[in-house]
């Protein structure tokens, strides 16, 4: 059976279209007989909302574009599944409609393309690096509705952990288990992100009066670097004072730093703890488990979208912001 138009179902009531989408969309101003007349219908008849005919309706494109560019994909690729679920469930509520777009690198003036068409309504965009905060505001000025996720940026509407307060509760986990030289995998400097659970590390050594050694901070000359976290450990284990701790940015790393440590002859926790970042699935299933802190990625994916969509049915552009508690997950590579 196929699904009826608003212009077929209105024709066969011998009603307005305008009547059978007010019906359908609840509004009150709709006598009672008429209402149940095309209720009736559709619990024989099925429809499906034409998306382009709500646009002309409303005015409102209720498409959210949810962007993924390739180079954030180090930083987002373990979640990506929990951000999907947290933004579909926010478009289902208010029947909005969500589209994923992967880029390799994040391109605006595909997204204003993609706006001025009509094709999306805004857009969410996720891991978004400190390289393209230009091309954020640069979408700003443009008046196009974004939001960003799992990044931060004044004067954008952004929806991010508290990765300074996570880092401070690793380190000062660390610490509280007696070690003392606690290295940071930092990674590339683009993620604001990382560069805040630095913060973070600076703050619990600076509290607890230790130094703040630049050597056991270990930066990435590339974005994605596979022999990164080898190079760094072997690096680290050549220092007159080798870490006993230490705190990698993402679990990502966190795993590969583990494994360099086991290749040379480091045992975990008992001769370097380690710490990462996120809590992904497969953190609970190494050997040793690892300890990590936990972001709440499908919350602020929801409320990221929610927050969206609410810019485009009122047209107004807001600025909140909104920064999530993050969580001390405790397993046995601490």
């Amino acid at each position: 059976m196929s699904a009826k138009t608003l212009k077929e179902i209105a024709k066969e009531l011998n009603i307005s279209r305008f009547t059978v989408s007010r019906v359908i969309r609840n509004d009150k101003y709709v006598s009672d007989e008429t209402r149940k007349l095309v209720l009736d219908y559709l619990k024989k008849e099925p429809y499906f909302p034409n998306t382009h005919s709500k646009i002309l309706f409303s005015g409102k494109v209720p498409v959210i574009g949810l962007v993924f560019p390739s180079e954030a994909t180090v930083m987002l690729e373990f979640y990506a599944q929990e951000i999907i679920k947290g933004a579909s469930i926010a478009v289902k509520e208010k029947d909005f409609h969500l589209m994923l777009f992967a880029q390799d690198t994040f391109n605006y003036q595909e997204c204003i393309r993609l706006y001025r068409s009509k094709l999306v309504g805004g857009f969410v965009l996720s891991g978004i690096g400190k390289n393209n905060f230009s091309d954020i505001r640069q979408l700003k000025k443009e008046k196009i509705p974004q939001v960003l996720l799992c990044s931060h940026l004044k004067g954008i509407p952004s929806f991010d952990c508290d990765n300074v307060e996570g880092g401070y509760l690793a380190v000062k986990h660390l610490i509280k288990t007696g070690r003392g030289r606690i290295a940071f995998m930092h990674g590339h400097r683009n993620w604001v992100d990382v560069s805040d659970r630095c913060k973070g590390y600076k703050k619990a050594l600076t509290e607890n009066k230790i130094d703040v050694d630049p050597n056991y901070i270990k930066y990435s000359r590339k974005i994605i670097d596979l022999q990164f976290e080898k190079n760094a450990v072997r690096e680290l284990l050549a220092l007159k004072k080798s870490p006993d701790a230490i705190f990698a940015a993402s679990d990502r790393m966190a795993i590969a730093t583990i494994m360099s440590l086991k290749e040379n002859g480091k045992k975990v926790p008992k001769d370097v703890a380690v710490i990462g970042f996120d809590n992904i699935s497969t953190s609970e299933n190494l050997n040793p488990a690892l300890s990590t802190v936990e972001q709440p990625i499908e919350s602020m994916a929801y409320i990221a979208t929610k927050n969206l969509i609410q810019m485009i049915l009122t047209g107004k552009i807001i600025s909140k912001s909104q920064l999530f508690k993050p969580t001390l997950i405790l397993r046995k590579s601490t």
